[in-house]
């Protein structure tokens, strides 16, 4: 699909003429002067706070700002870090520890220097002190042995990293594409503002010619009526336009993760948007997308954490290495006594019996790899779904943009009779005015057409693409 689409040019479309010309060359006359209106509605929308230089710019935003971005990132360095933990636990273990103890109260030792008569009544003196101060420490040293458990948790860790890249991977496609969307709603909705506004200031002219023919007797008083109808429908749908626009620019913040309002301006090339696409995403078949291999791997997870749990029924060995040593103190801090001991010893554990946890817990990893299962396909299904919609979408939006430019000609041409027909006064002022409405919304109509040619193009390059 992105292939397909290398070649094709998101041009964005040329903007609206003040001053529509008919589908047929006119009489090489004089153009008549324009009637001056003035109406503070014909002022256009001010700029936003914020204006959008170029797609570069939206990029580094969307990078620093996003805040699905941010998750996805750091649940990426959150599964690096449980990978880490896992391999710790087949690498040896180094643990010291110190203690040091001295009794402040209890029985005390009472030495009789040789040759002294000791019992009831006995004379001389005896030495009595307290148990020493102790001072020991210890050095133990663990390496399993037989430990398939937490060997096999290594690759299961690492293949969670894996879930979390190609969902980052995902989930920028997914922000890349609702930017775009934005920007390009904004651009379409910059568009419509401008082509009502020249609607309307189409409509007061009309008014504006209508009174002064009233005022002259050629005119009536139902003609301004209806100029007037005109121009209150015309400025209903301007006022709806500059809202539209507003929150255009509000949804651009908030896909960038700015508050506010956020504009692009008249010289954004929407080119920029499908060649920086076409530089960092790569395009492939629906079953090569992030998310359909994220879905495979999280099926391959919740296989893997079946096999962890028959793991546990396996026994587990640790290879155990201790060097102690102990001094003990006087009361005058002289070393009464030293020793210490270097051991090595093996523990073996085999689980008998934990209360049926372990078999709990296959039936839960069995009921988690059918639902994985059952997501795949729900997943595939959806990207193969989107794929195709979104090629026939560029066809479709081209069909309609050919349809909406052939309506909007016919139209043009149907207003340029309609005026020569009133002035010769064969039509009503309803026929004009209804034929100049008719024209505005073909005007309208054709631009949001060609903006849903870009949409579309830019779906279509996302839809089966794989961004960086």
């Amino acid at each position: 699909m992105l292939a397909l689409l290398q070649g094709v040019a998101l041009a964005q479309p040329a903007p609206p003429q003040t001053q529509p010309s008919p589908a047929q060359p006119p009489p090489a006359t004089p153009a008549p002067q324009r009637i001056a209106v003035d109406d503070p509605a014909l002022a256009p929308v001010p700029p936003a706070p914020r204006m959008l230089a170029s797609w570069d710019e939206a990029r580094a935003i969307i990078d620093q700002r996003s805040a699905d971005l941010v998750i996805a990132v750091h649940e990426v360095a959150r599964a690096e870090g449980l990978a880490r933990r896992a391999l710790a636990a087949a690498l040896p273990s180094l643990d010291a520890t110190g203690r040091v103890s001295h009794q402040l109260a209890g029985d005390e030792a009472t030495r009789w220097p040789a040759g002294t008569p000791t019992g009831p009544g006995a004379a001389g003196g005896a030495d009595v002190e307290r148990a020493p101060t102790t001072l020991s420490g210890s050095l133990t040293l663990r390496q399993p042995i037989l430990a398939p458990r937490a060997w096999y948790g290594i690759g299961t860790a690492e293949l969670s990293v894996e879930v979390a890249r190609l969902s980052l991977e995902d989930r920028r496609r997914v922000v890349l594409g609702a930017v775009a969307d934005a920007v390009v709603s904004i651009v379409t909705a910059e568009r419509a503002s401008e082509v009502r506004r020249v609607g309307l200031r189409s409509a007061l002219e009309l008014l504006e010619l209508t009174r002064r023919r009233e005022r002259l007797g050629t005119g009536t008083k139902l003609d301004v009526v209806r100029a007037e109808q005109d121009v209150a429908l015309a400025r209903a749908a301007l006022v709806a336009g500059d809202e539209g626009l507003r929150k255009a620019r509000e949804a651009l913040g908030a896909a960038l993760g700015l508050r506010g309002e956020v504009g692009v301006p008249q010289t954004f090339s929407l080119n920029g948007i499908a060649a920086e696409m076409r530089s960092r995403c790569t395009g492939g078949r629906s079953d090569q997308r992030a998310d359909v291999r994220a879905a495979r791997a999280e099926l391959e997870i919740a296989e893997r954490n079946l096999t962890d749990t028959k793991l546990a029924f396996a026994p587990y060995a640790e290879l155990s290495s201790s060097l102690e040593g102990q001094t003990s103190l006087g009361d005058d801090t002289q070393v009464r006594s030293r020793s210490w001991g270097w051991s090595i010893s093996a523990v073996l554990t085999v689980p008998i019996w934990d209360g049926g946890a372990r078999y709990g817990d296959l039936r839960v990893n069995r009921a988690a790899i059918e639902q994985q299962r059952a997501r795949i396909g729900v997943v595939e299904r959806a990207a193969e779904l989107e794929i195709t919609q979104a090629a026939r979408a560029v066809a479709v939006a081209e069909q309609a943009r050919a349809v909406a430019e052939q309506a909007r000609d016919l139209a043009r041409e149907t207003a340029r009779l309609t005026q020569v027909a009133f002035e010769a006064g064969t039509v009503t002022s309803f026929d004009l005015v209804e034929s100049g409405r008719r024209q505005r919304e073909a005007e309208l109509e054709l631009a949001l057409r060609e903006f849903d040619v870009v949409k579309a193009k830019i779906a279509a390059l996302l839809a089966s693409a794989s961004c960086r």
